[in-house]
This record gives C-alpha cells, structure tokens and sequence, in this order.
C-alpha cells in the first residue's frame, strides 16, 4: 500500500493560507490608503480656513479705515455697510439668517470686486456703538486704563465691525473689533 507523500496533500492548504495572507494585505493595504485620504482632506480644509481667515481679517482693516473717516449713520437700521445703534433688546442685523448672502444692509468688500481663484465673497458692516472717552495721548498702555493720566477726552466715536469671508469652497470666517475713532 502505497501512501501519497504529506508535500502533495498540503499544496490545496498552502494556496489558501497565501491567499488569506493576500487579502489581509489588501486590507491593511486600503485602510493606510483611506487614512492618507483623509489627512489630505483635512488639510485641504485648514488651508482653505486659513486662506479664509486671511480675507476676513484684510476685510477688516478696510472697514477699519472706512469707520476713521466718521461715516454718516443712518437713522435707523443698515444702509450700505453702516448700522445705527441696535436696539438693547434686538439682535444685530448681521446675526440674522442670510444677511452675508442676500440681506443687503452689509458692504461689498473691494476685495470681493477683484478677480480673485477662489470665488471670494468678502463684505463687512459697521455699527454704531455710542459715544465714549478716548484715552488722552499721555496714556502709556492701552491695557491699564486705571492710571489717572488716561481719563481720556469726550466725544470719541465706537464702532463694532463685523467682517465676513467666505470663499467657494466653502469655508467661512467672521471676525469683529471694536473700533474707537477720536
């Protein structure tokens, strides 16, 4: 009685443990593939915020330097980017639903009017805060406003600028300063 050899009864066994090794591979494979995917995402997102953010704080500045030549106020409510005093128990204007989009009380920043890649939509407004003391010139830290030398002077214009960016990707950044004009 002949027996057949071990090497020829396990060759069907060797193809199936190659083949389970392959496709543990492929999965490992595809998971390291998915991770790098998302990374490349996520960074994809942050440069995108970051280039948002950028816009928005330009934005700023420009209203910024719009708010230091005293703008006029409307009477009441938001005409071309400038607000009158809200309310104490209103919400701002620009905190209503679609107002950046279509709710027309904001300014269309210069930034937005030029061509630019990333579809940019860059606006601001200015609002009205009140009157208040600005801090005299012998003030030597805008931090400690306690020491006598700053009591400051009257008639001192504030300003809350609100500044929207958001580029076509979808990422969106909405910076505020508070802004005194002496």
């Amino acid at each position: 009685m002949t027996r057949p050899s071990s090497s020829v009864r396990q060759s069907g066994a060797t193809l199936i443990v190659v083949l389970l090794l392959l496709l543990v591979i492929t999965l490992l494979g595809l998971a390291a593939m998915r991770g790098t995917l998302m990374q490349e995402r996520m960074s994809a997102n942050a440069n995108a915020r970051a280039k948002a953010f950028q816009y928005a704080e330009a934005v700023l500045r420009e209203a910024e330097s719009m708010a230091a030549t005293r703008p006029a106020l409307p009477a009441s409510g938001c005409s071309n980017g400038i607000c009158a005093m809200t309310p104490v128990n209103q919400s701002p204007p620009w905190q209503a639903d679609g107002f950046w989009l279509s709710g027309g009380g904001y300014r269309v920043s210069e930034l937005e009017q030029q061509p630019n890649p990333y579809g940019l939509v860059a606006r601001y407004v200015i609002e009205d805060m009140g009157e208040g003391n600005a801090p005299s010139s012998s003030c030597t830290s805008d931090i400690d406003m306690s020491a006598p030398a700053c009591s400051g002077s009257s008639n001192a214009r504030n300003y809350r600028i609100t500044a929207y960016a958001r580029l076509g990707d979808g990422a969106e950044v909405v910076l505020q300063s508070s802004y005194q004009v002496p």
